[in-house]
């Protein structure tokens, strides 16, 4: 486990937070990729309406020879991969509703892990002025170095002593 940051470090957010951000970072993201594959498609769409256009004018042309069929082939080829743009295009749309299944999930976790934070800090916390001042029980960890035991012997001491009173209580 790593030290807690001193005042002048910068304190890191909480993993709730960071899953909610880069749910709205990948969110943003999404929309301006989508709205680059929408100009994207409608190139394609323009280069297949150009070819067909093309096509027709080169048909009219008499008379006909072996150039102009190579044209005109070459000119179907240039709708075809036109076309395999497009669909692929469709198959990035997928992807990327995909991706927004997966920004929604991490929205879901963060927002359940803050529900337990919060069910935490108003259910388990003590809050009880005798609660407050027994044994720590630990809640100094989040303030003490990494390794380092409890603050005092006796309140390690007193934490076995209230745990064994309970004991006997509950018998």
């Amino acid at each position: 486990m790593n030290e807690q940051p001193s005042s002048s470090q910068p304190r890191t957010p909480a993993i709730p937070d960071q899953l909610i951000q880069i749910a709205h970072e990948q969110e943003g993201g999404a929309e301006r990729v989508i709205s680059q594959m929408e100009v994207v498609q409608n190139s394609f769409e323009e280069i297949q309406n150009l070819a067909r256009d093309c096509q027709e004018i080169l048909k009219r042309i008499v008379p006909p020879s072996d150039d102009l069929a190579t044209l005109i082939d070459k000119m179907e080829s240039i709708a075809l991969h036109a076309d395999n743009g497009t669909y692929n295009v469709q198959g990035v749309y997928d992807l990327f509703q995909y991706q927004d299944i997966v920004r929604q999930k991490l929205e879901k976790v963060g927002h359940r892990l803050i529900d337990v934070s919060e069910y935490i800090l108003h259910n388990l916390q003590p809050m009880a002025q005798e609660t407050l001042t027994s044994a720590s029980s630990g809640r100094d960890i989040l303030e003490r170095r990494v390794q380092e035991p409890d603050q005092v012997k006796p309140e390690t001491d007193a934490i076995i002593a209230e745990f064994f009173s309970k004991l006997r209580s509950s018998k």
